[in-house]
């Protein structure tokens, strides 16, 4: 897990092949490990470690729909 986590961003995406500095061949076993991985729920889909916050845009809409009814 730990040599796969090297290819994956903060946000859980995969790096590309210019970042990771890999041969086409390279990045795509890679890329089939990682979602291989993700099926199996050894490596999340997703980086849950941030708490997302409501952003305000988010709390204008929410408010314009209590509003509306």
């Amino acid at each position: 897990m730990s040599l796969i986590s090297r290819f994956i961003s903060e946000q859980g995406k995969i790096l590309s092949r210019r970042v990771n500095r890999l041969t086409l061949k390279q990045q795509r076993l890679i890329t089939i490990a990682i979602k291989q991985a993700r099926i199996l729920s050894s490596l999340p889909f997703l980086n849950n470690e941030k708490q997302f916050e409501r952003s305000e845009s988010t709390t204008r809409t929410t408010a314009l729909r209590t509003r509306n009814k």
